[in-house]
């Protein structure tokens, strides 16, 4: 049995025992449009499956978001805490008790526990975890069947479903347990797969036995955008030949809705297909033993494509999830793209179910559920600080690998300008396409900025996703508002089919280098061989320190996606590389020719999301730096220094030097603190949920505390000093029995 750990996310800090980053996740007052932005730093949605599920076990459907942010298909778990009928936070540290996944996720409670489990994708097949948290453990899920197989007549085989499609995943005929409809491997029928459970057992918590009933439910053929009834079927264990149903264009990828929209008793289906920007709907005229499909959109009136509301046409390969998003109890539809490629900034439709009977009236709402509250930039993010408008204040420039826009992916730059404090910042949106970008069709738009040509204001240099550098040169001059001049001629093609560029004077010589993350995970070392106001980048090296930040070869072939920052502490040079994997590796650097020194493989076991990229200084004005990690997914994630002074510091112990026991504990704990550095702080106990259920301040080394009123379950005892010189918080868990 796995389980999924819960990786000490609480409250947002990350706790870890050897060369930390000492970050806790935060949030800073995001504007656009005249609104604040709630969930600003909520990480961003591309191609997403949605799905209900109770996130704090607090009876209340919350939503989470799976989010496949790359050509692997690998994701990303976006988590939307419902806080009131209709209303939602984000909650980014939930996603670290989802197991890592790939291609499709959604949830349904195969179970009958109240609780949602995970149907999910694995090789030529699907796999289920189990929901096994609880309101004292927290959210967590554990393997419960690796592959599901099914009988097809006398021979058993797995149930096959494509890693580009989605099954129906529902009771189909009534008796509790949950069925699944898949496409056959040639996508163009449906199987039907009943589940044996409540025939064989009595309960409906197995998925041990299923059996194919039919391999064309609903006499229906889908092909070319369209839907043929009426088609002849083949009886179970002679798989008639795809040739006899004349379909000219066969193809595997396709998806599948299961709502009963008429209120009859029985399924219905919606349809999305890898070929099509538009959703069928299948309405079934016969029963739930077995099932006609004699209708598709055209004869009903209260589905999107032939209602009075907004048609569903996305770009590309659009999925629909019937999920209650408005609390009202009744499900609403969601429409997804579920391909990498397609639409990524208004990507998550929504349609309220507007019936007041058991049948179903969708009316269009937004396109951009959850997106519209978050920094959102399409397919990738890579911020950048900088002061574009000269007022002395640090403004939020993000580029990306692509808007979709107009059935292409275009490169573009979205700023959003500083109008708080130095300590208190307060990003308000300008444009989503500065420096007039878009109109050059760049292929991705990957920023840095530093003074290239010795006049006292910051140029720019721009990478794309075919390997070209470009330059935008200031023309503004020293303290005044930023006014840049592409030039279109890039200044060089690197040989990298990506090109993640930073100025940074890596030999010290008083020029700016550029060093560029690449495809393949290494970086590009170019050194500027001309003078301080005439640059002239020349290639070193293509593998710079011994740099790789290569993924696992399983989920990402031989990609890497190096996003490096370099940066100069206390005379240290060190970097931090973002990857496609997510994960962002530390770095000394010793010298222009010495191999980097690798620190931490994956800083404090972060993960935002794959194709990770990172900026490090101070924002809040506090001299500690600060963490902006961007992702796949367009958006940002924001986490604030925790320690006084320098913020990286390797091999910080001070949490072995605070003991709490007996743990687990009944009545109460006793602490223990051997360093006196720790001897006067404050102390917090939260619940799994992040309530707090005892705040005292402590002057001595020991003391006991009583907890016996705490119900049984996990907590997290927060230590605050305020004598300690470094770090000023630490995190440890306690058990109450």
């Amino acid at each position: 049995m796995r389980k999924i750990a819960f990786l000490f996310l609480f409250l947002g800090i990350y706790t870890s025992y050897k060369s930390q980053l000492l970050v806790a996740r935060d949030t800073i007052n995001v504007i656009e449009n005249g609104k604040s932005l709630k969930m600003a730093w909520g990480n961003g949605i591309n191609h997403a499956n949605i799905s209900n599920i109770d996130l704090n076990y607090d009876g209340l459907l919350d939503i989470v978001a799976f989010d496949r942010i790359n050509l692997f298909g690998v994701g990303k778990f976006r988590c939307f805490i419902q806080t009131a009928p209709g209303t939602y936070s984000a909650n980014t540290n939930l996603s670290y008790s989802f197991p890592p996944l790939t291609h499709w996720a959604v949830c349904f409670d195969f179970d009958g526990d109240s609780k949602e489990d995970i149907f999910c994708s694995t090789s030529a097949g699907i796999k289920v975890y189990r929901n096994t948290g609880s309101i004292g453990t927290g959210l967590q899920f554990t393997l419960f069947k690796s592959l599901i197989y099914t009988k097809y007549g006398p021979t058993s085989s797995n149930l096959y479903a494509a890693s580009n499609g989605i099954p129906g995943i529902s009771d189909i005929d009534g008796d509790s347990d949950l069925d699944i409809l898949t496409f056959s491997p040639a996508g163009v029928i449906v199987e039907y797969h009943k589940n044996m459970s409540v025939e064989t057992y009595g309960h409906n918590d197995s998925l041990n036995k299923f059996e194919a009933v039919t391999l064309c439910w609903g006499d229906i053929v889908e092909n070319n955008c369209s839907i043929s009834t009426n088609q002849t079927c083949t009886p179970i264990g002679m798989i008639k030949s795809i040739s006899d149903y004349h379909q000219k264009n066969l193809h595997s990828g396709s998806c599948l809705t299961c709502i009963d929209g008429d209120g009859d008793g029985d399924k219905d289906l919606i349809f999305g297909d890898i070929s099509c920007n538009i959703a069928l709907y299948g309405h079934n005229a016969g029963t739930t033993a077995t099932a006609l499909i004699t209708q598709t959109t055209n004869a009903y009136p209260n589905f999107p494509a032939n209602s009075n509301t907004l048609t569903i046409n996305i770009s590309n390969f659009p999925c629909t999830y019937y999920v209650d998003v408005d609390g009202d109890n009744k499900k609403d539809l969601v429409a997804a793209p579920n391909v990498n490629g397609g639409e990524n900034t208004s990507s998550v439709w929504y349609y309220r179910n507007a019936s007041a009977t058991n049948t179903v009236d969708f009316q269009f709402v937004k396109k951009n559920l959850f997106q519209d509250e978050m920094i959102e930039v399409g397919q990738g993010s890579f911020p950048i600080l900088f002061d574009e408008n000269a007022d002395g204040l640090k403004d939020l420039l993000i580029g990306t690998h692509g808007y979709y826009i107009n059935n292409a992916t275009r490169g573009r730059l979205t700023l959003y300008r500083n109008i708080g404090t130095n300590a208190q910042p307060s990003y308000s949106l300008i444009t989503r396409d500065y420096a007039s970008l878009s109109t050059f069709s760049l292929n991705g738009a990957m920023p840095s900025v530093g003074d290239v040509d010795g006049d006292n204001d910051l140029d720019m240099v721009v990478g794309n996703m075919t390997g070209q550098i470009y330059l935008l040169t200031n023309t503004a001059g020293s303290l005044a508002p930023c006014n840049y001049t592409f030039n279109p001629v890039a200044l060089f093609t690197t040989s990298s089919a990506i090109a993640a560029p930073q100025l940074f004077d890596i030999n010290s010589d008083g020029k700016l280098d550029l060093m560029i993350g690449c495809k393949n995970g290494r970086i590009f070392y170019y050194n500027n061989i001309g003078t301080v106001s005439s640059p002239s980048w020349t290639l070193v090296t293509g593998f710079f320190g011994g740099v790789d930040v290569k993924g696992d070869p399983n989920f990402f072939s031989i990609d890497g996606y190096a996003a490096p920052f370099f940066y100069s502490e206390a005379g240290v040079t060190k970097l931090l590389v973002g990857s496609i994997s997510g994960q962002v590796y530390y770095y000394t650097v010793p010298s222009v020719t010495a191999a980097c020194n690798l620190i931490n493989a994956n800083i404090n076991s972060m993960n935002e999301g794959s194709q990770s990229t990172v900026w490090f200084e101070d924002i809040n004005g506090d001299t500690k730096r600060d963490l902006l990690v961007g992702n796949g997914s367009g958006g940002l994630a924001f986490f604030s220094s925790m320690g006084p002074g320098v913020s990286v510091k390797e091999n910080i112990l001070l949490e072995k030097n605070i003991t709490i026991y007996p743990n687990p504990a009944q009545d109460f704990i006793h602490v223990q603190i051997s360093d006196f550095e720790f001897s006067q702080g404050e102390i917090k106990i939260f619940d799994i949920l992040g309530s707090e259920k005892y705040n005292s301040v402590f002057s001595t080394n020991g003391f006991t505390i009583p907890v016996s009123t705490l119900e049984k379950g996990i907590y997290f005892v927060q230590f605050n000093s305020f004598t300690a010189q470094y770090p000023n918080k630490v995190l440890k868990k306690i058990i109450i029995e």
